[in-house]
């Protein structure tokens, strides 16, 4: 009967291995790989990296979400209300540590809207407005962000168990070590003429609870506050814009901006009467900005235009740091967030504010 097994295969099965010192071999390219690690671990900590440092995921939110139930104090907003709130500086001063659930970058209207529909959720909600985000920005990518921390496997969920271990240890474990993110970092070559569009790179440093401060690159590093700067720039106003003060006026109001934030109001208005039904409440808050950054918003969304319609079509409580002297005259090294060493004097200021508004706001 023919063997079902071919003679390659037979000569394969037959192959003497190597007398070769395997278990040195073996050894070697463990320690070499070792070392290589260290190496890279050395390397980006002398670049500003840190362990501990986590990335904000869908997940890692998610996991601050689940504990937004009850009475809580619960945070959202952009990257202000994400970088310059300080969470323990809040606890000292209120006494309890809020839940941070801002998101940078984005429409915080849809975290409102889930947080008004939770009937577990009884608490203060803290929303800070950025103009532009908050009546302009698109919601669709804050929806997808909140979904995709509802939707998670149980293979994602651990899997994202087994890189927060990770970073709490290594430092390199960051978005902004891997190659595909350094390759885009390149500055290429541009154009007459042409300016460099490109994703806000990392600015800040992210603990567990999603705690987060200022990174210490934006401070110290001259060039690198300097794109931030620029960046800053180019959002505000395209390639080239002014660096003159220019006063805000229905003029230089964003289009629409009646009806847009009539519009905007009206549904938070509608999310502040389900959470009051419940003993909640709601207190937005307009954080410290400077240069160009605040002079941008400031024309495009006129105080008389979009803050004051804001508070008075929801009946909400509402805090300006140009209305309190506690809460200016901080150092925001790119225009628009708070620096590391502020945000805790920042947070002290501010709370106090912010409790005092839900308390008179319940009269």
């Amino acid at each position: 009967m023919p063997s079902s097994i071919s003679n390659s295969d037979t000569e394969w099965d037959l192959r003497a291995v190597p007398e070769k010192r395997w278990g040195r071999i073996g050894s070697l390219s463990f320690c070499l790989e070792c070392a290589l690690v260290v190496c890279w671990e050395i390397f980006w900590r002398h670049h500003y990296f840190v362990p501990g440092d986590y990335e904000d995921t869908p997940a890692v939110w998610q996991m601050q979400r689940e504990r937004a139930t009850g009475n809580a104090t619960v945070l959202i907003g952009s990257s202000r209300m994400w970088e310059d709130v300080d969470l323990t500086a809040w606890q000292q001063t209120a006494g309890a540590r809020p839940i941070q659930l801002a998101m940078a970058g984005r429409n915080p209207q849809p975290v409102l809207d889930e947080l008004a529909a939770d009937s577990s959720f009884h608490g203060v909600v803290v929303c800070e407005v950025t103009p532009y985000l908050f009546y302009v920005e698109p919601e669709a990518y804050t929806t997808d962000f909140i979904h995709r921390g509802h939707t998670q496997t149980l293979s994602q969920r651990a899997a994202n168990r087994l890189g927060m271990l990770l970073e709490s240890r290594l430092a390199f474990i960051d978005n902004e070590t891997r190659l595909s993110t350094l390759w885009k970092r390149l500055e290429w070559p541009l154009r007459a003429g042409n300016f460099p569009v490109r994703d806000v790179p990392k600015g800040h440093e992210m603990r567990a609870d999603r705690d987060t401060r200022m990174w210490a690159r934006v401070e110290a590093d001259p060039g690198y506050q300097a794109l931030f700067r620029r960046l800053w720039l180019f959002y505000a106003g395209g390639p080239q814009p002014s660096l003159e003060e220019k006063p805000a006026s229905a003029a230089t109001a964003y289009p629409g901006i009646d009806a847009i934030v009539a519009q905007a109001s009206a549904r938070v208005a509608t999310d502040i009467a389900k959470l009051r039904s419940r003993g909640g409440d709601v207190v937005f808050v307009r954080f410290p900005a400077a240069g160009p950054a605040y002079w941008s918003e400031a024309r495009s969304f006129p105080r008389s235009l979009a803050w004051e319609p804001l508070l008075r079509k929801t009946g909400a409580a509402g805090v300006h740091f140009a209305d309190f002297e506690q809460l200016q005259g901080f150092n925001l090294p790119e225009w628009s967030h708070m620096s590391a060493a502020d945000a805790p004097r920042f947070t002290r200021a501010l709370a106090p504010l912010v409790m005092r508004a839900v308390v008179l706001d319940h009269r």
